[in-house]
């Protein structure tokens, strides 16, 4: 063999050791790990606070400005106290312009003043929501946020509407079991 072919024999040996060292060092230094974490559904306890919307529902039977029966409440359908909160909302504004709320059937107050009223015992508005300021118990409703509603229509036309009431809660106690006021709570400032 002449000494040129040698050379270039044993530099193609040495390039080919040399990647294989590089590569056994490179593979050294990098590491990959996987880890698999099952769960089942059976195992995520059911949420502890639950509510639902406790509503008695009487509309009027014919046109007319007559109150109607709209009695909401919120029902604690959980395992631990909460404080639910409310939000109101009318499917035509036009419809809530000339709308009114009671409490007790009797005193009937804008919509839009309702916020600012004398509202029901445990009843605070604030931030665009009406906040039950007692702990509600598993199993026990609040007072009624409103009980009736009167829509007087300017041209004897009664139009069709809807009154959407939308309630979530919180638990009425913090990490450590600690009972909070429905402002810590809600984290209102």
């Amino acid at each position: 063999m002449n000494k040129r072919r040698k050379k270039a024999l044993w530099l193609t040996a040495a390039v080919v050791l040399l990647l294989l060292l590089v590569s056994q060092i490179v593979a050294f230094f990098t590491s990959e790990d996987m880890t698999t974490n099952r769960y089942s559904a059976k195992t995520i306890p059911d949420p502890v606070v639950r509510i639902a919307i406790t509503e008695i529902f009487e509309p009027p039977t014919t046109p007319s400005d007559e109150p109607y029966k709209k009695d909401v409440k919120i029902t604690n359908t959980g395992t631990e106290s909460c404080y639910p909160r409310v939000r109101l909302e009318f499917s035509d504004a036009q419809i809530a312009a000339i709308s009114s709320l009671s409490a007790d059937g009797t005193q009937f107050v804008p919509v839009a003043e309702y916020p600012t009223a004398v509202l029901p015992a445990g009843w605070v508005y604030a931030d665009g929501y009406y906040y039950y300021t007692e702990a509600l118990p598993p199993g026990e409703a609040t007072n009624s946020l409103f009980q009736w509603v009167k829509t007087v229509f300017p041209e004897d036309t009664p139009k069709d509407f809807d009154i959407f009431v939308y309630a979530e809660a919180v638990q009425a106690v913090d990490v450590d079991d600690n009972e909070l006021d429905y402002a810590a709570a809600w984290r209102l400032s």
